[in-house]
Order: C-alpha cells, then structure tokens, then sequence
C-alpha cells in the first residue's frame, strides 16, 4: 500500500511560506540587473565624459593656435603657418570625428541636456569646417593683401592684391555659410550657461562674418570699379561744419575734388576748383528741385553751396553739388561723400597726429574744437587767413589719411563709428554703386515706405548764421500709443555758451536785426514724419518768428518746421506727434542732425507694439 506522504514536502507548508521562497530566488537576478544597468550607465557617461573633455581641449587647443596664425602671417613665416595650420586641421578633425559617434547622438536625446550636447557638437562640426575650408584660403588671404603690400609709393591704395582675393573669396564664403548652416538652429538662452557661454564667442563671429564676407564677395568688383580699376573717377567730399548746424552735419561750404585712378588719389587743385567755389556763392540755382522741396526751406536754400545740406535727403545734397560741378567743369561727378570733424578726430586716432604749416599739430583731441571753434577765436573777421588754415589743414590731413600709413582694420572701426553717428554719407549715380552706399548704410536718403524701416527724423538748421552751435547739444526720444498708432518724437536742445565774449565770427550774424542777443541760436527744427503718416500736432504750437514756420513733404515724407529762439544757458523742447498709416511696419529708425558731441536717443518700449 502506497505512502500517503507527500511527494513534494514544501507543498506541505503554508502559502505565506512558499511566497516568500519565490521572492528570495527573484530578487538576486532583479538587484544584479539594476547593478549591470547602473555600472552600464555609468561606465558610459564615464567614455561620454572623457570624450567631451576630450573635445573641450582639442577645440581650446586649437583656438589657440587660430589665433597664432595672424602674428606668423605678418612676421613672413610661411612655414610655421602652414604647420600650425596642419595642428590646428588635425585638432578639429579629431574633435569632428569625436562627436560623430553614436554615443553623441545618443547624448543628443537625453531629456534636460541633450540641447547643450547636441549644441556642442553643432558648434564642433561648425570649427572643423571652417579650420578646414575657409583657414588654408584665409592664409593665403592674409598673405595676399598684408597692409604691407596695400600702399602705393606716393599715396593711394594698391589695388593688384585685392584682385588676387577674388578668386578666395568664394571658397571662404562658402565655408562661413556651411558653418553658420550648422550652428543656426542653436539657442544659446535653452543651453546650460556654461555652454552659452563657451559657444557664445563662436556663433557672434560666425553670424558677423558670413554676411559681411558675401557682401565683399559680392561688391568687391564694383569697389575696384570705384577706384579706378579701369578709368578715372572723379569724387567731391564735403566737409560739414557742425558749428553752423545742418540737417546733415553743418555749413559744407569746405569742398575738395578728388581724382582717383588705379588706386592713386590725388586732390585737384586748378581753376576749375576755384570757378566751383565761386560760383557756389554767387546766388545762382544750378540744380532743378521741385518746388514743394524749395518751398520748405528758406530762399537761399539752392543758391548757395553752404546751404545745400539743410535738407536730411542725402541725395538732394549731392545732386545739387553735382550740378554745381557740372556747371562749373563740363563733366559730372562721379560721386558725392561727406564727412564731419569729429568723423575725422576718430580717423586721427587710427593715423596720428598732423604737423601743419605753423608748427601746430592738429590730433584727435584737438581736431573738433580746433576746426570749429578756436581757428574762428584766432582769426576773428580776417576770412583770408582763416580760410588758409583750413586748406593748409585739408591738405596736410588729406596726405596723411591717403598715404596709407596706418592699420586698416582700426580704420575701419573708425569709421563704422562715424556712419553710426550718422557723420558719413555717400552719393554714387551708377546704380550698382550707389547699391554699395545702401548696402553700408551710408546713402542718408529719405526712405520711399516703412517696409524696410519706419523713418523719422527730427533736424535741426542754424538761421542766425553763426557758428554758435559748437555750444549745441541735444537728445531725442521716441514714444508711442500703440492703441491710437500715433508716434511722438522729443527734441531737447541746450545752448551751453557760458561766457558771451566770443568772436564776432562765431556769434550770431542775424540776432541784431531780430532785437536778440548775438549769444542767442536761432534754430529751424524740422520733423520729417514716416512716409503715408499725418502730422497730427506739435508743441510748442508756433514758433518764435512769425511766418517762418513751414509745412509741407518731401519725397513723401510729411514734414513741419518750427522756428526756435534758444538763449545762452538755456533748454528749450519741442515734440512732434503724427498719427502711423494702416499695415505693418518696419522697425523704427530715428535720424537727426549730428552736432559736435553724441546725441542720445531712446526709443520708448511702447514703439515696439507698432
């Protein structure tokens, strides 16, 4: 007879006990899983870790020696170029092939840092390219056009290295764009700070430098043209007095034409010259202006040379100069550029101090209060001698600046100073040289429509015939109410003359036949409205002189002017209000007369609603 036993003697035992067996035989492989995926993890942040060390110090590495290659370029030595070229290749190409692994695309989709990975390689993959594509030309580059080889014997620009870099461009170009193409999607304000911070650099050389490198690409041939690469070129540059103020700078009543041919620039000085500056002040209108222009300014706005920048239309100025020329000379001009004293203090900077005639030097420091105010100080009245200063400054300035002698690249930031102080202007009538002036933002022309920009403008014209304004400051603000789309534009102006014993020639010419102080500026503010706006009121109401108010529009601008008595120590304000026409807008640009010092200008955070 069989065992009533049971066969299996854990069955026997309580199911609590049997539970608890199952659990001690699980738990093991459970707890070694979690262990194998924690030492997995770990071990693979750990090669993750090491890589991306591996990759900061490669790209530090080669930073590095990027910025080597400049100073081996100038000191002539070609073969330590080309070896910290072929590191630098090898340092990013290692980087490259680092953060191409899939380890890096993994990283990319990790919640939380995958941007700041993703972004890191982006940024890595943007260096390569460029120490691979755009480095080797850039060399080369360097080597073809060293400031050494940019000046011609005599003065002027050599213009045979620049047309050996047009055919680098193109592939330094196109590296820039590559690179950019990579690092474009990244948004540096959704990365980690230390990784916004470490690519920040990067990203603001890269978006700096491929436009401006497509833009020479694309209007180097036509600057050659503009130098007399293939016939001679005849340009007018206007030196404007911002102690007689204008609209555009001041009194241009200073005028030089210069000959330029393959480079060389020499000023003309002959009897065509003379017959132009006399003939700009006989009285006579040379040039045809519709009327509604003519009716905006006073009578001798036209008729005579130091009176042609009162209008803020660039182009207006030069077609007038133009005419004056032609009728003086037969032949047009073949451009019209303008400059101010203090655009020119800033070029000093970059060239050095001047040694004039009579022992004195003209620097940067004392350029503005030298041409504007003191030579008016030194000779009073006596007009002959004050005007052989001035051409004995021009000419010994104009020999200085053209001689070449003076680092290229800090007279460039010298001047993209001047043009953002709205000092330096340009005229061309070829069409795709006049789209060069555009291009740099120095065509001062009134806008056509508020597609590009919103245009408003608020000027200031010297009535007394003086040179008072060397004393002039001012400021403009902008505020809107972007429910009733209307705009107000504020101009505050400050005479700060302290010691009414000035010269004769500095004070006002006007005042006595006004009944006021000679010390006192007489100004005709102009407000030139957006285009397709109404002018809808201004304070005060009316101006200081009957009948001098005017309004009226130039090239669809509507514009009002208000006549305004500002006595010595004294602040004055007048605001313009107009009401926006319908549709988009572009964004809000605010122009006005540049004075001798900066003019501050605040755009109030409601015009961002418009």
């Amino acid at each position: 007879m069989s065992s009533s036993r049971p066969r299996f003697r854990y069955r026997a035992r309580r199911a609590g006990d049997h539970a608890r067996f199952a659990r001690r035989r699980i738990w093991p492989w459970v707890t070694a899983g979690v262990f194998a995926l924690v030492l997995v993890v770990g071990i693979v942040g750990a090669v993750f870790a090491r890589e991306a060390l591996s990759v900061r110090d490669d790209l530090m590495a080669a930073k590095s020696k990027v910025g080597q290659i400049t100073s081996l370029v100038s000191a002539g030595d070609t073969e330590g170029v080309q070896r910290v070229a072929q590191e630098t290749l090898e340092l990013t190409a290692r980087a490259d092939k680092t953060v191409a692994g899939p380890l890096w695309d993994f990283a990319a989709g990790v919640p939380f840092v995958g941007q700041n990975i993703a972004a890191v390689k982006s940024a890595t993959q943007a260096t390569h390219i460029l120490v691979r594509d755009a480095v080797p030309v850039g060399v080369r580059l360097l080597e073809t056009i060293d400031p050494s080889k940019l000046k011609l014997e005599g003065g002027g620009i050599n213009l045979d290295p620049f047309e050996q870099a047009q055919s680098d461009l193109p592939a330094i170009t196109a590296a820039f764009g590559a690179a950019k193409a990579k690092i474009e999607p990244i948004e540096l304000d959704a990365l980690h700070p230390v990784v916004s911070d470490a690519l920040r650099e990067l990203i603001e050389v890269v978006d700096q430098a491929a436009p401006a490198l497509e833009m020479l690409e694309k209007y180097l041939p036509t600057l050659l043209q503009m130098l007399g690469k293939d016939e001679p070129r005849e340009y007018m540059v206007i030196f404007q007095n911002n102690a007689e103020i204008r609209a555009t700078g001041g009194n241009p009543a200073t005028f030089n034409v210069m000959q330029v041919e393959a480079g060389d620039v020499e000023k003309r000085d002959d009897w065509v010259s003379a017959q132009a500056f006399n003939m700009g002040i006989s009285g006579v209108q040379y040039a045809d202006m519709p009327q509604e222009t003519l009716d905006l300014y006073e009578w001798d706005f036209a008729r005579f040379s130091q009176n042609y920048s009162r209008t803020p239309d660039f182009p207006t100025t030069a077609h007038l100069f133009n005419s004056l020329w032609q009728n003086a000379s037969g032949e047009p001009l073949d451009g019209v550029i303008s400059i101010d004293p203090p655009a020119l203090a800033r070029m000093l900077t970059v060239t050095g101090p001047v040694t004039l005639a009579d022992g004195s030097e003209i620097n940067a420091d004392n350029a503005v209060s030298m041409l504007l105010f003191e030579t008016y100080e030194r000779f009073g009245l006596d007009g002959a001698s004050a005007d052989a200063y001035f051409a004995d400054v021009a000419d010994r300035v104009f020999e200085k600046v053209t001689s070449g002698d003076w680092d290229p690249m800090a007279m460039l930031k010298a001047l993209q100073w001047g043009v953002e102080e709205q000092r330096i202007y340009a005229w061309f009538p070829r069409e795709e040289e006049q789209a060069v002036s555009l291009e740099l933002g120095i065509d001062g022309a009134l806008s056509s429509d508020n597609e590009a920009e919103t245009q408003v403008g608020v000027y200031v014209n010297d009535a007394a015939y003086s040179k008072l304004e060397y004393f002039y400051s001012q400021d403009v603000a902008v505020t809107c109410d972007t429910a009733a789309r209307t705009m107000t534009t504020t101009l505050t102006m400050r005479n700060t003359i302290t010691d009414p014993n000035l010269n004769g020639y500095t004070l006002g010419w006007r005042n006595n036949s006004l009944g006021l102080p000679r010390t006192t500026m007489i100004l005709d503010v102009m407000y030139f409205a957006p285009p397709g706006s109404t002018i809808t009121g201004f304070e005060p109401a009316a101006g200081d002189f009957d009948g001098w108010d005017r309004a009226g529009a130039e090239k669809g601008h509507p514009v009002q002017s208000v006549s305004v008595a500002l006595p010595m120590g004294e602040t004055r304000t007048v605001s313009f209000t107009s009401t926006l026409p319908e549709g988009e807008l572009g964004p809000l640009a605010v122009r006005h007369a540049p004075t001798v010092g900066e003019t501050p200008v605040t755009i109030d955070a409601s015009c961002g609603g418009l």
